[in-house]
């Protein structure tokens, strides 16, 4: 049988078998596939270099039939990520993105749309915008994905669109100022915070020109969406418990005040 060309965006690896690697691939027109690579263990391989994280190209070998593994036989062509593959924060954030895909769609699923997203969102990290935010985007617009869909359009006492929120889980979503005394339980979140997160569940990543958002912002905005994923979803992939870690044990944070801003290009 000829061999197939298999486009994508490599999102794990493990070891299988002897000298063999099991792939986690992200295509165009097929989604999200596993594929053992013959013999990628040994560093003389050629093939190794496919058990670099979020290394993209056209692959060949054979694609995966329903209930079944595909192979991977030989790299074609392929590109990495250098300011990912060097930067630990970087690659966590992109890993996290990465699992949280794979957590949301069916193996095979056709995902085109988020497979252009992922895409742009790690070139964009890559190119050093603010890999937090990128992860954000993703988090947020996947939640409906996830089956959780929580208003974060307009209060839903009188559908107010501007002004003062916070974020209400007796509510599903977002709360006006004026009705705060509705949910004494309400989040007590950074109103900028919720801005961001409003902004966010709209935006289209392609169009993030550059982010400027002060720590402490950043910081409430992760609170209000981590409290989503872990009451609601019930998920925390492994990155994100150790972007956690990391940021557990920062030494003399300083939180400086500073503007804010997205640039839309």
């Amino acid at each position: 049988m000829a061999a197939e060309k298999i486009d994508g965006i490599v999102i794990s690896f493990k070891n299988y078998a002897e000298n063999d690697s099991l792939i986690k691939i992200i295509s165009p027109g097929i989604g999200i596939n596993s594929y053992i690579a013959r013999r990628s263990r040994n560093p003389k391989n050629k093939l190794s270099a496919i058990r670099q994280l979020f290394t993209y190209g056209t692959f060949s070998g054979k694609k995966p039939k329903k209930n079944s593994l595909g192979y991977i036989n030989s790299i074609e062509d392929s590109s990495i990520f250098k300011n990912i593959s060097l930067d630990i924060i970087k690659n966590a954030y992109a890993s996290h993105i990465a699992e949280l895909l794979d957590k949301a769609f069916e193996d095979g699923q056709q995902i085109d749309n988020w497979y252009r997203s992922f895409l742009i969102g790690l070139k964009k990290i890559d190119q050093g915008i603010d890999p937090q935010i990128i992860a954000n985007i993703f988090e947020i617009q996947l939640l409906g994905v996830f089956g959780v869909q929580p208003n974060l359009s307009y209060d839903p006492i009188d559908h107010t669109a501007g002004g003062e929120f916070d974020f209400s889980e007796k509510f599903n979503g977002i709360l006006s100022k004026k009705h705060f005394g509705l949910d004494p339980r309400r989040l007590h979140a950074d109103p900028r915070a919720i801005y961001y997160l409003m902004m966010l569940s709209q935006i289209d990543i392609s169009r993030i020109g550059s982010v400027r958002i002060s720590s402490n912002i950043k910081r409430s905005l992760q609170r209000v969406i981590n409290l989503i994923y872990d009451r609601q979803i019930g998920l925390k992939t492994h990155s994100r418990s150790f972007l956690e870690e990391m940021d557990s044990i920062k030494i003399d944070i300083r939180f400086k005040k500073s503007s804010h801003r997205i640039t839309i290009v």
